[in-house]
């Protein structure tokens, strides 16, 4: 018992006082950095729309995203980094209310979403005019 508290645990002890130094030291670097907020205008992607349908009238093409994070995190975040899906796999004929939650806004992990304006907006599915778009 002795000999392996002697090669395993107390070999070396200087070095791994350093390594516990340096690894408190960045610690405390990392957590005393502030939190902060920005805004990015992120682009609203509709997906899996039914071939014979299409979007008519006005729709917002952007959302602009609130993200609160680490100071060094958020200068280094693009609005690419940020995506915002609205799924119309269950997409019918009519106007509809889609409503748009932080939730629903993927980010890096370390940031979180707080805001998204605007939260909800209207739709209009119409029959499609012409051929439906290419599958793939």
């Amino acid at each position: 018992m002795v000999r392996f508290l002697r090669e395993y645990i107390f070999a070396n002890t200087a070095l791994k006082l350093l390594a516990l130094s340096i690894s408190f030291l960045l610690w405390t670097t990392y957590t005393s950095e502030p939190f902060a907020e920005v805004g990015f205008q992120v682009a609203i992607e509709f997906t899996n729309m039914p071939p014979q349908l299409e979007i008519s009238g006005d729709v917002p093409i952007l959302a602009h995203v609130r993200v609160r994070g680490r100071s060094a995190l958020l200068r280094r975040m693009t609005a690419s980094d940020l995506n915002l899906r609205m799924d119309f796999k269950d997409g019918k004929e009519g106007t509809a209310l889609l409503r748009i939650t932080p939730e629903m806004v993927r980010a890096p992990y370390g940031a979180t979403v707080v805001q998204v304006s605007p939260s909800e907006f209207h739709v209009t599915l119409v029959p499609r005019r012409g051929p439906p778009p290419p599958v793939g």
